[in-house]
């Protein structure tokens, strides 16, 4: 029994705060403490793969004059090794394998890292992140596991919002996006294409056998990223920004958004969505007040702290009815 129903029995019956206790206790609705111990391990052994991949990365770095070029490239490999061969001897599910292929993922992000600091290769530094998320994606393929699959994900996005960012006007994918690309904000629609798209796929796959390999929160993290994308290049456009370009940067987000509130409505499985389209809206619509409104500093400051309140008092509100008419999202997940 899922929370949302324990909230509802507990208001029908009027329960008090000893009923609730019991009924809780009844229900086994709290972790009991082999719960928490599992939960502990896995934070642990996160922790202590992040830990050796930094170490990797700090002991290559602190013994950069120390080491031959070979030398430091032979580190780097070995670790990398020693996690695939970890990965062939405990396959994944198994959770040896799954870590070990976290660990294989961000040395090879520290490889492309060493060769491009070594050679002096000359590449944007969005260029080292979008290989390592190419190459390091049959890590996260292999893994299925998607804490792997959030670090690709994020390694990704830091790709693309450095080649937004920076604009370097060099290299295949400016090739590819120049010709209608006619400012920054139009190729920032590129991160909000590709995270909603992930969303979407993350979505669909819920219910399938797939479906334990693509938690919700995945879809969520893949949803906030492009819904960051496409505030930013909204707020470009709002605030005149010269690298901008045409109104096509806040036009094509807020498209995208309506989308995916209609399909969030359609669907009544998760509050999510909406919540962060309604972050979005209620930053874009203050920064066009900012900018269109005259009301002089101390009126400014009083008519954007009340359109604050009301939009934030209204938003909370409808969320939060529909998250008690929707039920708990995780349930059955």
């Amino acid at each position: 029994m899922n929370r949302t129903l324990l909230d509802a029995l507990a208001a029908h019956h009027r329960l008090t705060p000893d009923g609730v206790e019991a009924m809780l206790d009844l229900a086994a609705a709290r972790p009991d403490r082999g719960e928490m111990e599992r939960f502990l391990g896995r934070v642990l052994r996160l922790a202590g793969v992040l830990s050796v991949a930094a170490g990797v990365v700090f002991f290559v770095a602190a013994n950069w004059s120390a080491f031959p070029v070979f030398g430091r490239f032979a580190v780097v490999h070995g670790a990398l090794a020693v996690a695939v061969g970890v990965a062939l001897w405990r396959p994944p599910p198994r959770a040896e394998g799954r870590s070990a292929l976290l660990l294989a993922f961000i040395v090879t992000g520290a490889l492309f890292a060493l060769y491009g600091q070594t050679y002096q290769t000359g590449a944007d530094v969005y260029e080292l992140f979008l290989g390592w998320a190419i190459f390091g994606s049959v890590f996260a393929l292999a893994a299925q596991w998607s804490v792997v699959w959030a670090a690709w994900l994020l390694v990704l996005d830091a790709a693309l919002w450095l080649f937004c960012g920076a604009r370097p006007e060099a290299g295949l994918l400016w090739v590819a996006l120049s010709p209608w690309a006619g400012g920054t904000a139009d190729l920032l629609l590129l991160p909000l294409g590709v995270n909603v798209a992930v969303w979407a796929l993350a979505d669909g796959l819920h219910g399938t056998p797939l479906g334990p390999l693509v938690p919700r929160w995945l879809g969520r993290f893949a949803l906030a990223c492009g819904v960051i994308s496409g505030t930013w290049a909204g707020m470009m456009v709002v605030v005149g920004s010269r690298a901008a370009g045409g109104g096509t940067g806040l036009g094509v987000p807020l498209l995208v958004f309506a989308a995916v509130a209609v399909y969030t409505l359609r669907r009544r499985r998760d509050v999510f969505p909406l919540a962060a389209i309604d972050g979005a809206l209620i930053l874009l619509s203050t920064t066009w007040l900012v900018q269109a409104g005259d009301f002089g500093e101390i009126g400014m400051f009083f008519v954007v702290a009340a359109w604050l309140i009301v939009v934030s008092t209204v938003s909370g509100r409808t969320l939060v009815g529909l998250v008690r008419r929707w039920g708990d999202p995780e349930a059955g997940s």
